[in-house]
Order: C-alpha cells, then sequence, then structure tokens
C-alpha cells in the first residue's frame, strides 16, 4: 500500500531563505513527491540531516491535513491503488482526484463543442447549453460542477423549461453591446427530449474522458440518467405538401429579388431530390449531375456521404438563372450572406410571404425534401429503398454495401418520375 508523509528537504532552501514542503508518495520502492503551497522560514534541521522538521504547529496542522486528505483518496480507492506500478501512478491518480472537484460542466461542454467539426451540430449543441447557462442565472448560479449534475437537478431544469419564461441575452448595436429580454415559450415532451439529450451526449463524453473503468479509477461517480426519466418523443406533424402546392409554388413569381430567390431555391431544393441549402454551397457540376457530400452525415459515414444528383431541365432552369461563373457556385449572390445559417434565415421570411400571398399554411423549406419523397412513394410507387438513394440516407445494410457498387441512375428515374407525375400529368 501507498503511504504519505510530508518533508523538508534542506536543499531546496530558495534563494528568499524559504523551504517549500513536499508531500512524498512512496510506493512500491519508489518514491515521488508533491509540492504544497507553503513557503516557511520556520524549519530545524539536526546536524548532519538533509530534512528537517516545521517548528510552527499551524503550518504542521495545514500540512496535516494534506496528507490526511492524500491518505483519503487513496484508502477510498483500492482497486485504482492497486492498478497502479509505481509511485507516479499514486500521484497521478492524487491529482485527477483533486481535479475532478473542480470540473465545470458548462467549461466542458464548450471546450466539447468546439472540437465538434460539424458546424450544425456544434449550433444544436450550443442552443442546449446556451438554454442551461439561462437556467442556471435563473437560479443565480454562475457555473455547475459536474458533480451537482444530478437527476433532482435535471428535474427541476425540465420543470423551469416547460413554463413560459423570459432569458436574458447579449446582442450587438454597432460598436455597443446591449441585454435584450426575450420570450420563450414552455417546451413540450420533444423539446424537452432534445435538450436533455445534449446534456446526456455531453456528459457521457466525460465519463469516458475522465473515468478509466478497466483499472477502477472513477473519478465522476455520479450519472443523473440513471435515475432521470427522460421523456418520449412525440410523434412530429408530416412536413410533406401535395403536389397541388408544389405546382402553386411553382407558378409563383415576385419582382422583389428576395422573394424570387426564395422560390426558386425552394423549387431547387425540390427538384434536386430534397437537397439542402448547407450543401448548395460545396457542389460539383459533372455533365448533367451535382455532385456533393451530404454536410449532415459525411463525418458519420464511411463513404463522405457521396451523392450524384441528376439535374433535371428545369432544375438546370434556375441553375443557368444565379449561375457563379467565376467562382463555380450555384448562386452568384451568395456573396450577401456570410453562410448558408444566412441564406436560411432569408429563405423562411421568403416562404412566410409567398404562403401568405397564395392564400396556404406556412410551408418550410425542409417540406420540399419530406415532399419529393413523399409523392415518390405515395403517388409515383418508387421503393423505399431507392428514395432512400434519392434522400442520401444510409441503407442500414453496411456489409452488403461493401459488395454493390451505387447506381446514381436510380436518383434519375425517381426525379423524372417525380416531375412527370407533378408537372406534366
Amino acid at each position: 500500500m501507498a503511504t504519505v508523509t510530508w518533508v523538508v528537504m534542506k536543499h531546496h532552501k530558495k534563494d528568499d531563505g524559504t523551504y517549500n514542503p513536499k508531500i512524498r508518495i512512496s510506493h512500491n520502492r519508489s518514491s515521488s513527491y508533491i509540492s504544497t503551497p507553503i513557503y516557511t522560514e520556520l524549519v530545524k534541521f539536526k546536524r548532519g540531516s538533509s530534512t528537517g522538521t516545521v517548528v510552527s504547529e499551524p503550518i504542521k496542522e495545514e500540512l496535516d491535513m494534506i496528507v490526511s486528505e492524500y491518505r483519503r483518496i487513496i484508502n477510498a480507492n483500492p482497486s485504482a491503488v492497486a492498478a497502479c506500478e509505481t509511485s507516479k501512478d499514486i500521484v497521478e491518480l492524487i491529482r485527477r482526484r483533486n481535479r475532478s472537484r473542480d470540473i465545470d460542466f458548462i467549461q466542458y461542454a464548450r471546450g466539447f463543442i468546439d472540437a465538434i467539426p460539424n458546424e450544425g451540430t456544434r449550433t444544436i449543441k450550443t442552443t442546449g447549453i446556451n438554454s442551461l447557462c439561462h437556467f442556471l442565472s435563473y437560479k443565480g448560479m454562475t457555473g455547475l460542477s459536474i458533480h451537482k449534475l444530478t437527476s433532482s437537478f435535471l428535474r427541476e431544469y425540465e420543470s423551469w423549461l416547460r413554463t413560459d419564461r423570459v432569458i436574458r441575452v447579449k446582442q450587438r448595436h454597432g460598436t455597443r453591446m446591449e441585454y435584450k429580454d426575450i420570450k420563450k415559450k414552455a417546451l413540450n415532451d420533444t423539446g424537452i427530449h432534445v435538450y436533455m439529450g445534449i446534456i446526456q451526449s455531453i456528459f457521457n463524453k466525460a465519463l469516458l474522458e475522465f473515468n478509466d473503468y478497466e483499472s477502477g479509477d472513477i473519478v465522476i461517480s455520479n450519472n443523473p440518467f440513471k435515475a432521470y426519466a427522460m421523456p418520449g418523443v412525440l410523434v412530429p406533424r408530416k412536413r410533406a405538401v401535395s403536389a397541388d402546392v408544389i405546382r402553386k409554388i411553382y407558378g409563383y413569381s415576385s419582382s422583389k429579388e428576395n422573394i424570387q430567390f426564395t422560390r426558386d431555391l425552394y423549387m431547387l431544393s425540390f427538384l434536386l431530390a430534397g437537397m439542402n441549402i448547407a450543401d448548395m454551397f460545396g457542389y460539383k457540376m459533372s455533365g448533367d449531375h451535382i455532385e456533393y457530400e451530404r454536410k449532415k452525415t459525411r463525418g458519420r459515414r464511411k463513404d463522405g456521404a457521396f451523392i450524384s444528383v441528376y439535374v433535371h431541365p428545369l432544375a438546370m432552369e434556375i441553375i443557368r438563372k444565379y449561375k457563379d461563373e467565376a467562382n463555380g457556385s450555384i448562386f452568384d449572390f451568395l456573396g450577401k450572406y456570410s453562410n448558408s445559417r444566412g441564406v436560411t434565415r432569408s429563405v423562411h421570411r421568403g416562404l412566410k410571404r409567398i404562403c401568405a400571398d397564395l392564400g396556404i399554411d406556412y410551408v418550410q423549406f425542409y417540406s420540399a425534401r419530406h415532399s419529393f419523397a413523399t409523392i415518390a412513394r405515395n403517388d409515383c410507387g418508387f421503393s423505399k429503398d431507392d428514395i432512400a438513394m434519392c434522400l442520401n440516407h444510409s441503407s442500414g445494410r453496411s456489409v452488403t454495401d461493401r459488395y454493390i457498387k451505387e447506381d446514381f441512375s436510380v436518383i434519375e428515374k425517381v426525379i423524372k418520375g417525380v416531375v412527370k407525375f407533378v408537372f406534366e400529368e
């Protein structure tokens, strides 16, 4: 078993005449030392001795408290200590335990999110952690120790999310930063599930990073999600619209550039088998096909989520209308927006205007993707596997996929069938 003592060594005398007592850890015939925050001149050495003793009782008591704490850590983790081969391993165990006291979940979450390569995923998880920070502010807390992230805390947070509430956010106005109060509506079960899922995914990552389950070195012993019951996800309302609504949007035109751009972008998404706005920033033309890797899933798939989509003549009309020959982009005025999120916000505003002018219920941009899939299946009779290929979804047959070469001509057949049904028949 490891032993712990404090010691003052004569050769450690500082230029100002003080000594820094060390904590000596001995284990398996090896010794290591941990510095203390104490510096003192009140040390006495026997003649010929390389080690001395502190002559101040208050300092002795402080050193004894540090020794007692290190012994407590060692005694509380016998399996982890048994896996330590040298005194250096014991020192690392003690340091890990001391560091675990100060793990701030919010700080850890920010660092975890910053390392996520996918922009969309980073945005979603940032939104979830920002919400948690608003709750901490509501409670008058500035941080959240990972050990205080308990099931009762999560239930209290859930109750807060289920109420209409006001949060204060910081916004930039010119060169000044101002605070603004924003009203938030109560979340339903699905919203709660999403927010809690974000916390759980980050917490699970912390467990894997700080805990060594093989050696029994458990830094984070609590797991609130073993006692907290996360609500189920409500069945979402289908976003697909009928072919008649697609025809109405196709026949719509506006003299306002941004509104017409919205109409064209929506129709292009439908005609390209539900292509997302984010993917329109990174496409390549190859003959009469658009090739790209789906941004949402390319980091999670071995094939990089690559797809080659047939460009129907109706889609080519829109591409030629906006094509940026100099930069090879689909739209020559995407430079007006800093990124795809800026385009998305503009398009949502434009869709509200289009739907109001047409006298139809509000249509989300993502409905172009859902509508293409629904019409392809229910009206045109294409198989779900063919539609999954058009939507660039993983087939779920990873072993079989290794043997079969992708045939993207299937996408061309589906697109032509859907266009024929909607616009010709």
